[in-house]
């Protein structure tokens, strides 16, 4: 089943709405899932793509990896791997996802600090930015319209007070996607003007990936979509640019926690 960040999951209960276009370059997309404990939710696996996002959760706990959160705001920073998150009980969720790259200036850190980590409210004010557990008092008793509003309010008086110089680290970052993680990383960097080193530390603490990692996880996920469509394993790994297959099998089951196979079998089984 889709991650919430690629497409909604199809479970009851769901919602998502675009940013306003003064953050559309920032946030994805605003997301909302609300159910009742009547209904039992199939496990959900979150793939990774490079960006990050904040949960708000007003009901029971949800389980991510195995582990318990409690409500609360929950951070998930830049991920190299799928994530497994179910839900059960009463549900009542608030998501903000961020584009790769994006996040920095809201959490008040480098996003290299926040790679494959996971913060909740439980710990207070003292860890990303955003005013979390601020923040979700007050959203707590207001219509998902309000609470749009309400975080995008946060969102862009930290962006005014957070504006930085990443145009290096941007043109990179768009070219690698559009590529498909497929291009020869050397070649892109060479078309930056920076430094190879300056440029690779900027954006590791920019996006909270190395640029191999983020190429590596755009690569896997055209590789998935091909899978998907139901291309044979090794024409997925040629169109996907990997020259073997064994390659493309160590480098799908890094990221996804599963071969092409078993991957392509749980996508046949949920269609």
């Amino acid at each position: 089943m889709s991650a919430l960040h690629e497409r909604l999951p199809r479970i009851p209960g769901v919602l998502a709405r675009p940013p306003s276009p003064a953050l559309a370059a920032y946030v994805q997309r605003f997301w909302w899932i609300e159910g009742d404990a009547s209904y039992a939710y199939d496990m959900q696996m979150l793939h990774p793509d490079g960006g990050s996002g904040v949960i708000f959760n007003f009901a029971d706990p949800l389980s991510l990896d195995g582990i318990l959160h409690r409500p609360s705001a929950l951070v998930a920073g830049p991920q190299l791997s799928s994530a497994r998150l179910q839900l059960a009980g009463r549900v009542k969720l608030m998501g903000v996802r961020f584009r790769p790259g994006m996040g920095a200036p809201f959490f008040g850190m480098g996003l290299d600090e926040l790679s494959g980590f996971h913060w909740d409210g439980r710990h207070g004010d003292g860890g990303p930015g955003l005013r979390l557990t601020s923040l979700i008092d007050a959203l707590a008793e207001l219509d998902r319209g309000m609470q749009q509003r309400l975080v995008e309010q946060e969102l862009l008086a930290r962006l005014t007070a957070a504006r930085e110089q990443r145009s290096p680290v941007q043109q990179l970052l768009n070219q690698i996607a559009a590529s498909g993680g497929n291009a020869r990383l050397a070649d892109l960097m060479q078309t930056v003007p920076l430094g190879q080193r300056q440029l690779e530390r900027l954006f590791r603490h920019q996006v909270g990936l190395s640029p191999k990692q983020f190429s590596r996880i755009q690569r896997v996920a055209l590789s998935r979509r091909e899978l998907q469509m139901g291309t044979p394993l090794l024409d997925t790994a040629l169109a996907c640019g990997y020259s073997d297959q064994a390659h493309f099998i160590h480098d799908f089951k890094t990221v996804v926690g599963m071969t092409p196979g078993q991957y392509r079998l749980r996508t046949q089984a949920s269609s």
